[in-house]
């Protein structure tokens, strides 16, 4: 893609002292602070982009056993401080959640299958069972993926609540049991209590999937949760980005008509919730797990269009896992990091949905020159400049 290639040639240009404000000084200025900033001029229609370098402290000394120094910091866009996020997972917990999920997620060797389309004999699995192992099918795959992503946010910065969304269903009519029914269930409101948050999505994966699929419910409750508005029990934080990820293998079938059926109703609903969602100013990131993600749903991909989030299509449910650990509440594309005095890239560099980022940089004894390159998803970008010191342990 272009912004890569041109991120590439900001890094070559850098290494041959033609990058404005990154020319080769003798005696480079140490700051004085603990914390380096740099702000990127923004171009028309970009976020300007800010970085901070948290570690090494410029003009400072690191030591190490291996030549390598270990860099840690943060891009965020639209200047400022680095933002909070104040974020929700929404996870459809319906009955379509029971099917196999195409990958081994609990990791015990044995990738569960769908035993109605596979080579088994009659009777040797219930009806109502969609997957060999029960601990791999899509929901199964929804909750390990919110753990993972748990694992990959800083609760300093980001407070993360949990929901689930399904639709009692009317056995006898096929519709809902009532026009008042709650069809989406706040498990954890917004909260850094993290360990909490594990075990209710223990508690989650550990009952059965049912009911059909209200999209506007689920977006009802966490724009509620997420805006403070009447009945929320989260508290509100002003200052702090708020956005929704969320989780479907299916299209909306509630609180229209049949619960096997998507109305035009049920489309209407969940759009008109993504809307107030937006005028919140919350961001709707929706995520379609299945065959059926490549069809682009409807209601999905609208309820990220009109909130100016994302829709991710993820045609094997088992990878929203790795994909759901990808997610950028802060809009980094990516994050390239380069030493100067070596001209060697960091081989790995670690960016976290938060925009913190971990990268080790390779080092030679003595005095290093470092530049970190943040790309921005709109396409702008910043640069900086870090000076250190490095000494063998």
């Amino acid at each position: 893609p272009e912004r890569f290639e041109r991120r590439a040639h900001v890094l070559i240009l850098a290494l041959l002292g033609l990058v404005p404000g990154f020319a080769a000084q003798a005696d480079p200025p140490t700051p004085s602070l603990g914390i380096v900033e740099a702000s990127a001029a923004p171009a028309p229609a970009q976020e300007p982009v800010r970085l901070l370098i948290e570690r090494p402290v410029g003009g400072s000394l690191v030591e190490s056993k291996m030549h390598m120094a270990e860099l840690r910091g943060v891009a965020t866009c639209a200047g400022g401080q680095p933002k909070s996020f104040d974020v929700m997972i929404a996870i459809d917990v319906s009955q379509s959640t029971k099917a196999a999920s195409g990958a081994d997620v609990d990791g015990d060797g044995d990738i569960g299958e769908n035993p109605h389309e596979g080579l088994y004999l009659p009777g040797e699995y219930p009806d109502d069972v969609w997957s060999t192992d029960s601990q791999d099918t899509i929901l199964a795959a929804e909750v390990t993926a919110a753990r993972a992503l748990l694992e990959s946010v800083d609760p300093e910065r980001v407070r993360v609540g949990l929901l689930t969304f399904s639709g009692q269903v009317n056995l006898e009519t096929g519709r809902q049991i009532s026009r008042n029914q709650q069809d989406a269930k706040l498990e954890v409101p917004l909260s850094r209590d993290y360990v909490r948050l594990r075990r209710a999505l223990d508690e989650v994966a550990a009952r059965p999937p049912r009911g059909a699929t209200n999209f506007a419910a689920g977006i009802r409750l966490a724009t509620q949760e997420l805006a403070g508005l009447s009945g929320a029990v989260s508290s509100t934080r002003p200052d702090a980005k708020k956005v929704i990820l969320f989780l479907t293998d299916g299209f909306p079938t509630f609180p229209s008509g049949q619960a096997t059926v998507s109305d035009p109703g049920d489309l209407e609903a969940a759009v008109n919730a993504a809307r107030v969602a937006h005028a919140a100013g919350i961001r709707i990131n929706s995520y379609a797990l299945g065959t059926q993600a490549l069809t682009r749903p409807i209601a999905a991909t609208e309820i990220a269009r009109v909130t100016l989030g994302t829709f991710t299509p993820v045609l094997e449910p088992g990878a929203i896992v790795a994909t759901l650990q990808a997610v950028s509440f802060a809009n980094i594309e990516d994050i390239g990091v380069l030493n100067l005095t070596t001209r060697e890239h960091a081989p790995d560099v670690r960016l976290n949905p938060d925009g913190s980022f971990v990268a080790f940089v390779p080092v030679q004894e003595g005095k290093n020159r470092v530049l970190v390159n943040a790309l921005a998803s709109d396409g702008g970008e910043a640069n900086l400049e870090l000076e250190f010191k490095f000494r063998v342990k």
